[in-house]
């Protein structure tokens, strides 16, 4: 089973998330989980659309449980996208491998 987990974040000069450097070192301005990629991305957008965030990024995860807990969580893939609009209006979509 295959999620998409988004954050919208407010800073203009992030980059992609790594395992140590995560959009969690900044407040998301919004955030969301779902099944369907399309609906993350239209998410993403609206919230980019509003001027409340400069970047979306976009994270395929999977159902997991904590070691230590045995919580559910949302493990990461390695596999998301990061959106920003574009000088013209739109929004610009990179694939990333973290």
């Amino acid at each position: 089973m295959i999620f998409y987990s988004w954050v919208a974040v407010s800073g203009s000069n992030r980059t992609p998330p790594t395992q140590t450097d995560s959009a969690e070192n900044e407040p998301p301005v919004a955030m969301g989980i779902t099944d369907d990629r399309a609906r993350a991305i239209r998410a993403g957008e609206e919230t980019l659309g509003s001027g409340r965030a400069a970047m979306v990024i976009i994270e395929i995860v999977r159902p997991g449980m904590a070691a230590r807990t045995l919580a559910p969580c949302y493990v990461r893939t390695g596999v998301g996208w990061l959106g920003r609009r574009t000088p013209g209006g739109d929004v610009a979509w990179d694939r990333f491998f973290a």
